[in-house]
């Protein structure tokens, strides 16, 4: 308990660590979610009011028994802000990237039609036929998805963030996305 209430260097590194770790973790598994009132920036915003109010009460505990409780706090909360900053130009990046080996899959599937006369069922069939490394998980950490509809049509796609799936439209060679 000394050691929660007085923390050396050591134990507010290791604090940190985990501390980042789980952030990251909230940040992540809620830029999945998309609904009006409960987006991402509903959690964080509900998060950093926490770790604020969190901070003025430590800081009153550690007025009264010259406790060091505050840092940890004021850590989660720095760490919650730095994290909500860059997440946004990472998002970016996951999709382009994503959207861009979305496109090799888009050719592979043309090149199979090329060679074969029709679209595979599955993309594991272009890979057991041209044994070729096929992206099957997006930047995002999603899968794409492949669909062969009965009209000898196809669509390739994947899911994003806030709830987005974007789907390749090959009549207009772009991606699209909705909710």
């Amino acid at each position: 308990m000394e050691r929660i209430l007085y923390p050396n260097k050591n134990t507010l590194l290791l604090f940190s660590l985990i501390s980042f770790v789980i952030l990251t973790l909230y940040v992540w598994i809620f830029s999945f979610t998309w609904e009006f009132m409960v987006s991402i920036v509903f959690y964080i915003i509900l998060l950093s009011s926490i770790l604020l109010i969190g901070i003025f009460i430590s800081a009153k505990i550690d007025k009264k028994k010259k406790s060091k409780l505050r840092y940890y706090f004021i850590i989660s909360f720095t760490q919650l802000i730095i994290i909500w900053l860059i997440s946004n130009p990472i998002r970016k990046w996951q999709i382009e990237y994503s959207k861009e080996n979305g496109i090799n899959l888009v050719e592979l599937v043309e090149k199979y039609k090329m060679n074969y006369g029709n679209y595979p069922k599955s993309l594991s069939e272009i890979k057991e036929k041209s044994n070729l490394d096929i992206p099957s998980w997006t930047a995002l950490g999603t899968k794409y998805s492949y669909e062969l509809f009965e009209n000898g049509n196809y669509s390739i796609g994947f899911k994003s963030y806030y709830g987005y799936n974007f789907y390749y439209d090959k009549l207009n060679k772009k991606w699209n996305a909705d909710d």
